[in-house]
């Protein structure tokens, strides 16, 4: 894996200056779409990357990488942004260094897997703070019930733009008045936190000498265990030091199993896309995945026509009708225009209340709550091919957090390199009436494409010229256009051909 690491890190030093103007470009685009101050600290950590990092090229590991990226961050940027702008927009990143190595003459698969291993890496350490602060919660409420500790209050304390902030703070103590002023200090917050715990204390423990507070901190997080002055001189440094290595190593490891759970769901989808024989098989595979894999209950496949505007049904799961007519003008969904911009860059969209934004029959024929339309794209060509459809059966539900966003992301991805192999076939389901090339057709169209003379075809395919004269007669026919050339065009739009 160092390996693809340095082989991924060549090549984005490689492409530096292609990568930088291609991020002008996309950067005004995203502008409209994202906080302003996101989208520069974004600008100044594509420059730093590109003209110091690289530069340096002494990054001999992927966690060194990171390390210097997040100091940097850290140096200079805020600590308080939206988790769910920032996994968006390191996958427009990567999809826009995919485009540009799919320029190459030859592109190597090896060289897309170094790009995917590098953001995949990025993309854990975006993740890894959310699963941490979700276990310090759960971690308080095991302090205050389990008596590990006699304990007066427990806090927690997040660092969020330079200072620490109270989270989250649970007392013995459940009384009214009690709870009255835990509202009052959720607001606190202070440069450090030993100036934060003294208001605690002074607040929660009134009247009395200065507590025990034991601080207990991980990452961007800091427990306080306040404990009861009858217990405090009992209590050992081995102790304290034993309840904080259980609490660490907890985070470690809940951080980790997050961590893998969504590496672990697309590998399994992944090889199941890959062990698929054929295209029915393929579709099909795309929605199960999605229900099999994740949260959702119920799925469904529509693929996108550019020639004519419509997306067309192709796949379901769990839908329970027969919905395989289903063949719905694009400009007539509503959140396909609102969010246009955002499903062609591969971005899931959560709808709360779906029933107002998508074709009313199709609303109430299959009672559609809380709906998430999961982009289905090719990184490697920058196409836009169709859209997973998601539910959990009629039920509304909450918007997926950043980490379902994520796998939602990489899921769309996954099913669109699968599906943009067979899109040949694939694309008879867009139109019922574009005809079935042959391969040899197909072989003589691409010689076409290049510039071929119908002599030179003949040559180059051991067929005699009358041979592949009737052949571009009948590909003419078939594709119902007027000469080789509209037939060229028209077998390249439609992918026959590249």
């Amino acid at each position: 894996m160092d390996e693809l690491f340095l082989n991924g890190m060549a090549l984005l030093a490689k492409y530096g200056g292609d990568i930088l103007n291609n991020w002008k470009t996309i950067k005004s685009e995203l502008s409209s779409q994202h906080e302003q101050d996101l989208i520069t600290e974004f600008d100044g950590m594509m420059t730093y990357s590109f003209e110091e990092l690289l530069k340096k090229n002494d990054c001999e590991h992927i966690n060194q990488l990171i390390l210097a990226m997040i100091s940097q961050w850290r140096d200079h940027y805020s600590m308080d942004v939206d988790y769910s702008q920032v996994i968006f927009l390191l996958s427009a990143i990567e999809n826009m260094i995919h485009h540009i190595l799919e320029q190459e003459e030859n592109p190597r698969i090896i060289d897309h897997q170094s790009i995917q291993y590098i953001f995949n890496k990025l993309l854990d350490h975006v993740l890894i703070p959310l699963t941490s602060e979700t276990n310090g919660h759960q971690w308080l409420d095991t302090m205050i019930t389990s008596n590990i500790i006699p304990l007066h209050w427990a806090a927690l304390l997040r660092i969020e733009d330079f200072e620490y902030k109270l989270i989250e703070l649970k007392s013995v103590d459940t009384g009214q008045d009690n709870q009255s002023l835990i509202e009052i200090c959720k607001t606190m917050s202070a440069p450090t936190s030993e100036q934060l715990s003294l208001a605690l204390c002074r607040l929660m423990n009134p009247g009395t000498k200065q507590p025990r507070v034991i601080p207990v901190s991980f990452a961007k997080e800091t427990l306080l265990l306040c404990v009861k002055s009858t217990d405090a001189g009992s209590i050992s440094s081995q102790r304290i030091e034993l309840i904080s290595n259980m609490y660490k190593k907890q985070l470690k490891m809940n951080t980790l199993e997050s961590e893998n759970e969504w590496k672990d769901a697309a590998l399994l989808y992944t090889l199941r896309l890959l062990i698929a024989q054929t295209c029915t098989e393929t579709l099909k595979t795309v929605t199960d995945g999605f229900v099999d894999y994740l949260k959702f209950e119920r799925s469904a496949l529509f693929l996108y026509s550019p020639r004519v505007e419509r997306v067309v049904f192709a796949a379901h799961r769990n839908l329970g009708h027969n919905i395989q007519e289903i063949q719905v003008d694009f400009t007539e969904v509503a959140f396909l225009k609102n969010h246009l911009q955002k499903i062609l860059q591969s971005k899931p969209i959560y709808l709360e209340d779906a029933s107002k934004q998508i074709p009313k029959g199709l609303a109430e024929q299959f009672k559609v709550a809380s709906l998430i339309a999961v982009p289905v794209f090719t990184p490697r060509k920058g196409r836009f091919l169709g859209l997973v459809l998601l539910d959990c059966n009629g039920a509304h539900f909450e918007e997926p957090t950043p980490n379902e966003q994520a796998m939602l992301m990489k899921f769309g991805q996954y099913a669109g390199e699968a599906l943009y192999k067979q899109w040949g076939t694939v694309i008879q389901l867009l139109d019922m009436d574009s005809p079935i090339l042959t391969p040899r057709e197909k072989e003589v169209l691409k010689l076409m494409a290049q510039g071929e003379t119908i002599q030179r075809a003949a040559s180059l395919l051991h067929l005699s010229h009358y041979t592949v004269r009737d052949y571009v007669a009948g590909i003419i026919k078939k594709l119902k256009v007027k000469n080789r050339t509209e037939a060229v065009v028209k077998a390249i739009r439609m992918n026959f051909i590249e």
